[in-house]
């Protein structure tokens, strides 16, 4: 769910924190001196000085996710930055540095794996650069040993604005008059790791004024927010999406705020809420924002209920932008080239397509490679969108149980709609992202 977030240099830590050490050289460097420190230091001592370190890397790094892994007599560690996987650690494991059973404290378990099998989920919250770094802790059983997975946390990510996210100045525009709607249901979907809580976040953030109640229903909450009622779902108390729904509508509430549509009995609901005077917005896992319907009739809701209650739809997705520093001017590709590409494509959308890429003006980039970026010639992230807003047109074909391609063509054609493709392939011409990274984001919606 990590968009941005750089390390601000010469912050304190807060009263009782410790600041963790600092290593200005690479993880494996800061490991091997630890591994030389073996002996003159207890080894919990240096285990709570390398998590601290793997962590301060991973800020640094900008990484969303730091994989902790036992690879037989190797101890292996990884960031996922822009989303792409990063070896940053691999080193004989060394039993004097007791890491997992550090985490593990940090993470609220017992030190020692349990002997049979259970999910263990964790959390806690480090200061880092001075700021409060949340991190979720995952652990998970493999042959070669304890697992752990942390998902990195940084609040300043979270604190976007609608206008940092990524949508082009027109579509902004028609977010910003949709979230202001008295009452129906705005669905984003995405894949996991796409960005869908933090673009949530920036509309609940954008309509937040003492005027009206915003009550959220999440699993698990990720992020505090100032002035907006957040509930967790929990199945042990029996607190689930469906009776959290019925509750938080006997709360007198304007806007409500739904993690995820998994089933019948929340669709339903939330659609209904949305007819009764509410505005709701919620996420649903489909491939991009058309096949929300679809989704939604294999749910077994009536298509008069989505039909008068949906204001909209948005997919997105997350790209990797080019270095500033290395990237070089590319050439655009040649028409029997762009022809090949959208051969298979629908005739409307192939000829926008083909437009788009050809258009003369394009700064086109391409990526190179250099020690800032990690020799992957891309740092950062920025969104790319497809926003279908409900017009007659697609209304009459949700009442006619059209099929998905049917909708996505009117939504092109009637409502203007940019599909994620089209605003990648413009990204791309402004030299923000590559072409060939656009193509390996949306490659399964060509």
């Amino acid at each position: 769910m990590a968009f941005w977030g750089n390390k601000q240099e010469g912050e304190n830590p807060q009263p009782g924190e410790q600041a963790p050490a600092q290593f200005t050289g690479s993880l494996e460097e800061g490991y091997s001196e630890l591994v030389k420190a073996k002996g003159r230091a207890p080894g919990i001592d240096l285990a709570i000085k390398l998590s601290d370190l793997i962590l301060e890397h991973a800020v640094q790094e900008r990484a969303s996710d730091v994989h902790i892994e036992s690879q037989g007599a190797n101890l292996r560690v990884r960031f996922r930055v822009d989303g792409i996987l990063q070896d940053m650690l691999s080193s004989p494991k060394n039993a004097d540095i007791p890491l997992t059973q550090r985490i593990r404290v940090l993470a609220g378990f017992d030190p020692e794996p349990p002997t049979s099998f259970r999910n263990e989920e964790g959390r806690f919250q480090k200061m880092l650069a001075g700021r409060a770094i949340q991190v979720r802790v995952s652990s998970f059983p493999t042959v070669n040993g304890e697992k752990l997975v942390l998902r990195v946390l940084d609040r300043q990510q979270l604190g976007l604005d609608l206008d940092q996210i990524g949508l082009d100045q027109d579509a902004l525009t028609l977010i910003k008059k949709l979230i202001r709607n008295p009452y129906g249901i705005f669905f984003i979907t995405g894949s996991t790791g796409s960005g869908k809580t933090t673009s949530l976040y920036a509309m609940l953030k954008n309509i937040n004024t003492p005027m009206i109640n915003i009550i959220t229903l999440e699993d698990p909450v990720e992020y505090r927010l100032e002035g907006i009622n957040q509930a967790q779902i929990s199945a042990k108390t029996g607190f689930t999406w469906t009776e959290g729904l019925r509750t938080i509508l006997r709360q007198d509430p304007d806007v409500i705020m739904v993690g995820e549509i998994r089933d019948f009995d929340t669709a339903e609901i939330s659609l209904r809420s949305a007819l009764t005077g509410h505005l709701l917005f919620t996420t649903i896992h489909t491939i991009n924002s058309a096949s929300i319907i679809e989704r939604l009739f294999e749910m077994g809701v009536p298509p008069f209920l989505i039909g008068s209650s949906m204001l909209g739809a948005m997919s997105q997705r997350l790209v990797r932008k080019v270095c500033p520093k290395c990237s070089q001017s590319a050439a655009p590709p040649s028409e029997p080239v762009v022809n090949e590409f959208v051969k298979n494509m629908d005739p409307e959308e192939g000829k926008i397509v083909k437009e788009l890429i050809l258009k003369p003006g394009a700064a086109y980039k391409v990526e190179k490679g250099c020690p800032e970026c990690r020799n992957t010639g891309y740092m950062g992230r920025v969104g790319i969108f497809e926003l279908m807003l409900m017009n007659e047109e697609i209304r009459k074909h949700i009442l006619d149980h059209a099929p998905t391609d049917v909708i996505k063509r009117t939504a092109i054609k009637t409502g203007k709609m940019r599909t994620l493709l089209m605003d990648g392939i413009l990204k791309a011409r402004t030299g923000t992202t590559t072409l060939s990274e656009i193509i390996r984001v949306t490659a399964t919606m060509v």
